[in-house]
């Protein structure tokens, strides 16, 4: 592997695994138009090492918040602040996460095709562009996430997996459908990115990890990886707090357009 194909598989994998336009049909995508090959399996964990650590550093105050209130005794905090409950939220989200992954995996790896991708990059397109404008319901407090919120949030994260569908895309739009506050919303979305990611990683390691490409490659592939995901971070967050997440609907819809030609064209 090269210095530049290191470079390009990082910007990839950090850009659009953030982005609300799917990293595995990006990757897809790629392969078939650009002839870019799929990353070996080791380096294709470092990638996502990366962006782990992305969301790890982005999210470092919420996470601190969330230790400090599992180490004290009240258990009280205020309702805007991250606690010991959003762990128990994020376990319950990464429950159905990991039932709808594991049980369609074979699936998604065997029967990928550009007309199923285009269908779900137009289901994507038309939750952006409902995403600034909808409510489903009012909540008398919008930082306060349910329990069945949380389970209905971790159900299309798990649909996720099939490419076209953005995990960031699906899981940020539910959240603000549902009445959660924009910021509360994209933050939980980046934490329950976490499992998800980990359990993307345990995959990886299961098939069996070949040898590194090399140290230059590697490491610039994951810091790549990391500085790129940590700028989609930022990006996301402030898009989804101005209300304006159905920017990505543009470049969504023309990635649906660009499948079916795709498909038609043979």
């Amino acid at each position: 592997m090269t210095f530049l194909q290191a470079v390009i598989l990082g910007l990839l994998q950090g850009a659009t695994e953030f982005l609300p336009v799917s990293s595995s049909a990006h990757l897809f995508l790629a392969q078939r138009l650009l002839g870019l090959n799929e990353p070996e399996l080791a380096f294709d964990l470092l990638l996502h090492l990366g962006t782990l650590a992305a969301v790890v550093f982005f999210l470092r105050s919420e996470i601190a918040s969330i230790l400090s209130s599992m180490l004290r005794r009240d258990p009280w905090v205020a309702p805007s602040a991250w606690g010991r409950r959003d762990v128990w939220l994020a376990i319950l989200a990464s429950l159905p996460t990991a039932a709808i992954g594991f049980a369609f995996h074979g699936t998604v790896e065997t029967g990928l095709t550009y007309w199923g991708i285009g269908a779900r990059y137009l289901v994507l397109t038309l939750l952006l562009l409902l995403s600034s404008n909808l409510r489903l319901r009012h909540k008398a407090d919008p930082d306060r996430i349910d329990v069945w919120e949380a389970v209905a949030i971790g159900v299309i994260q798990g649909l996720a997996v099939f490419p076209g569908l953005s995990r960031s895309g699906s899981t940020i739009t539910l959240a603000l459908f549902l009445g959660i506050a924009p910021m509360r919303a994209a933050k939980f979305s980046f934490l329950i990115s976490l499992p998800a990611i980990l359990g993307g990683a345990l995959v990886t390691i299961k098939k069996g990890v070949s040898h590194l490409p090399g140290a230059v490659p590697s490491v610039t592939g994951f810091l790549v990886a990391l500085a790129v995901g940590y700028l989609a971070l930022l990006l996301v967050e402030r898009l989804v707090v101005r209300g304006r997440f159905n920017r990505f609907a543009p470049y969504t819809l023309a990635l649906s357009a660009l499948c079916f030609y795709l498909q038609f064209r043979g």
